[in-house]
């Protein structure tokens, strides 16, 4: 009876030992499949193409003065991880846009390469065929802060007149008033440092975009030792005003004179 016993108790150990076993090279067969699945993961991740996303490139050399069109660029895909954080990914943007800044083919375009783009430097800014002129602040309603950028204005101008009589002396004629220069565009108003708290500084001239044969008359007026001031324009009225000059005897013509 002990010798059957004995026998049934290494049966058992044996049956449990081989059920152990079993659980165990399955579970290591598990872990294993586990393992390689995970590397073939890895694997195909590592030879799967990264996101992408479509920019638009130069399709050519591009030259500053060049006005964009579709035929100047075209989609080309980017990993997202080496796009330009400067990169225009809007044509929309680029349509009819004037560059100032020569673009290589296959480079991506930045709002700093265009004419008024943001970040770029006042000089892309100014249009083609005019210039920036600085007037130092002198009249009344410059030094009041009541013209802004992009307003227009006028530019009077009196000035003293001398005849230069045959003995070669001089003869006062009075001084005159005329309407010169007219629709000026203020492109900016140079200000002052701010003091006391104040959002910004006094005005102190102001930057004018002219054309450069405009810039030469702005020159004489601001060096002939004249009385200047500047009128502010409406906005609809973009055509010249029609004013005649006014000297001495103009002026006593129409208000002085009795009747």
């Amino acid at each position: 009876m002990s010798r059957r016993k004995g026998w049934m108790f290494f049966a058992l150990g044996l049956i449990l030992a081989l059920s152990a076993g079993a659980m165990v090279f399955v579970v290591l067969q598990q872990q294993a499949a586990a393992a390689a699945e995970q590397s073939r993961k890895q694997a195909l991740a590592e030879l799967a193409p990264p996101p992408t996303t479509k920019l638009p490139v130069a399709a050519r050399p591009l030259e500053p003065g060049k006005t964009i069109t579709s035929a100047d660029y075209v989609m080309k895909d980017f990993p997202l991880d080496l796009v330009p954080i400067s990169a225009i990914s809007d044509t929309i943007a680029l349509d009819s846009k004037l560059l100032v800044r020569a673009v290589g083919q296959g480079e991506t375009f930045r709002t700093d390469q265009f004419l008024g783009g943001e970040g770029s430097t006042m000089s892309q800014q100014i249009k083609k065929g005019f210039v920036l002129f600085a007037f130092p602040i002198v009249d009344l309603m410059s030094q009041s802060d009541v013209i802004k950028e992009g307003d227009h204005v006028d530019l009077l101008i009196t000035l003293p007149f001398k005849e230069l009589r045959a003995d070669q002396s001089e003869k006062d004629l009075g001084k005159a008033t005329a309407l010169t220069l007219q629709n000026i565009e203020v492109f900016k108003v140079l200000r002052s440092a701010k003091q006391d708290g104040k959002q910004e500084g006094a005005p102190t001239a102001l930057m004018a975009s002219v054309t450069p044969a405009d810039a030469v008359i702005l020159k004489y007026a601001k060096d002939s030792g004249g009385t200047i001031d500047f009128t502010l324009r409406s906005p609809v009225d973009t055509e010249p005003f029609t004013a005649p000059f006014v000297d001495r005897n103009e002026f006593s013509k129409r208000y002085v004179t009795a009747q």
